[in-house]
């Protein structure tokens, strides 16, 4: 026997009752796109709202400023846990640096899983957007949960500058030395600088043309450290002279991360491995 039913709202056609438990499973199972940006309210904007919230900490230029270096937690659930817990031992963090490749395939999923764990963290913490984060509509979902691929706060004497390192998934566009360029000038009345990206300068993804003028730049402004992700391995190393150290740290799989600590114009730090 024939009948008209309704599902999902749509008018079927179906024999018997087959058909319309199939077409219910199906409304249970596909509620939206894998490729849909929907979120919630509390994961938009998540690095203006977090950088505010350093901001608050009213940390003075003479007080002494400690944050973390973390990258590449790509798929690795179980370790970002076991790291996020880490990191929530430790006294006197003001706050995390992520580095960058939060996803595998730039899915809004992935973004939300990660930032599942990393919002148990006791301190506020930084994205930077890693190469996997801007395939498929990666960058539409970085943009509504982390906000400008380029951008820069203070806290105490020392300025952090966040700059998008994509080379090639940004049509070899990026990174936008002039606005680094224009972030450094501006960063003369602090002690110390800071660069933070996700692509390091030595790697041929950073673009060549770039990383030259990349390497000048940073050290004609003095800046103090250039720090990255992406390589998933700890690497500490001077490819633009002894004055200008570059620093990758490990993958979140490699349950380790670097603790920067900040006091007056001396920058140190040290490899913690869980």
């Amino acid at each position: 026997m024939f009948s008209i039913i309704k599902t999902c709202g749509h008018v079927l056609l179906s024999v018997g009752m087959l058909l319309l438990t199939v077409s219910m499973q199906a409304c249970d199972e596909f509620e939206y796109s894998p490729y849909e940006v929907r979120l919630d309210e509390d994961e938009k904007d998540l690095n203006k709202r977090n950088i505010a919230a350093i901001e608050a900490l009213d940390i003075a230029p003479t007080d002494t400023v400690r944050f973390v270096l973390t990258a590449d937690p790509q798929g690795f659930y179980q370790e970002n846990e076991q790291l996020v817990r880490h990191i929530n031992q430790l006294e006197d963090i003001d706050f995390v640096l992520l580095g960058g490749d939060l996803t595998d395939f730039g899915l809004v999923k992935e973004f939300k899983l990660v930032h599942e764990d990393f919002k148990t963290l006791k301190v506020p913490y930084v994205a930077v957007v890693g190469n996997h984060d801007a395939i498929n509509n990666g960058k539409e979902v970085f943009s509504a949960m982390y906000g400008d691929y380029d951008v820069s706060f203070a806290v105490g004497n020392t300025k952090f500058i966040l700059l998008n390192t994509n080379y090639l998934e940004f049509d070899k566009q990026v990174p936008d030395l002039d606005w680094l360029e224009a972030e450094l000038k501006a960063s003369a009345t602090y002690e110390n600088v800071i660069v933070v990206s996700h692509i390091p300068p030595t790697n041929t993804e950073f673009g060549e043309e770039k990383s030259v003028r990349y390497g000048q730049l940073l050290n004609q402004y003095k800046v103090d450290f250039s720090l990255h992700g992406h390589n998933h391995n700890y690497k500490y190393h001077f490819p633009f002279g002894e004055e200008l150290p570059v620093l990758e740290t490990a993958a979140t799989e490699k349950l380790e991360y670097v603790v920067f600590t900040v006091a007056g114009n001396e920058v140190s730090f040290e490899r913690v491995k869980i």
